[in-house]
């Protein structure tokens, strides 16, 4: 009878064991994507346009850019002190 339910315990524990390391599983296939994308996520979040920079030059910038980050908002200010 003991033996009975040991082997009843270690089935158990072997069921729960094994949904345990698919949950696991799925959770380092999770991680692994997105640390794969992080290379992509260090791409600089703003870019600083110069006035040495022709008109082209700018516009090409700002589409590549635009490319790598999708929800890029631009903003464009004077950093002339106001006195």
């Amino acid at each position: 009878m003991k033996e009975a339910i040991l082997i009843i315990v270690m089935l158990g524990v072997f069921v729960c064991g094994f949904f345990l390391v698919g949950k696991l599983d799925k959770f380092l296939e999770e991680n692994r994507k997105s640390i794969q994308k992080e290379p992509e996520m260090q791409e600089p979040s703003c870019v600083m346009l110069t006035e040495e920079l022709s008109d082209e030059e700018i516009i090409e910038e700002v589409l590549r850019f635009r490319s790598k980050h999708k929800s890029a908002q631009i903003m464009l200010y004077d950093n002339t002190d106001i006195q």
